[in-house]
């Protein structure tokens, strides 16, 4: 199969996804992430990976973000917001910050295949990205994290016209030491 093809049926597959995502967690999300004092957010691997450029973009919209595995992060406290990624919802190191965040009072929302999860009964929402394999079988969670990635986007971009940022302000607080 030609590479063009392959992505042609990578997209048809991310794209028959979003039906199932539910709108009204979507809106739960943004809404918490718009309270949040200060957003924390973690997950492992790839999923650790789409989870970092989400940061990112919060940091570009002047949120206050730090990815939990930041040195320089400060202390959590009430009012605070924890985001995980997490496909399986079972990942150890995530259940433990879990759990940290929950005795602190952090509000806790989990983006997952798996809405009954460890993590899942841990958060105060979650955000379900339910996979159905329709043609390809991709390795190890790509889909999950390929539609997580365009999902964190979306909210991006739906955040934007909530907090009243351009693309401009946003490129005003991109990294100038590269």
């Amino acid at each position: 199969m030609d590479t063009k093809d392959v992505l042609s049926k990578i997209l048809t597959e991310i794209s028959a996804q979003v039906s199932s995502i539910n709108e009204e967690q979507l809106s739960q999300f943004k809404n918490a992430i718009i309270a949040a004092k200060h957003i924390f957010l973690a997950g492992t691997g790839r999923s650790g990976l789409m989870i970092g450029a989400f940061a990112n973009r919060l940091m570009h919209l002047g949120l206050n973000v730090s990815l939990i595995t930041e040195i320089s992060k400060p202390k959590a406290n009430v009012g605070d917001l924890l985001i995980l990624g997490s496909s399986s919802g079972e990942t150890k190191s995530l259940i433990a910050y879990a759990n940290q965040a929950k005795a602190l009072g952090v509000k806790i929302i989990l983006f997952t295949t798996n809405g009954n999860s460890s993590l899942a009964k841990l958060a105060d929402n979650i955000v379900a990205i339910p996979i159905k394999v329709l043609e390809l079988n991709q390795p190890m969670g790509s889909t999950f994290e390929q539609l997580s990635l365009l999902t964190y986007d979306s909210i991006v971009y739906s955040l934007m016209t909530e907090l009243q940022q351009t693309p401009e302000l946003m490129k005003n607080r991109h990294a100038n030491i590269e």
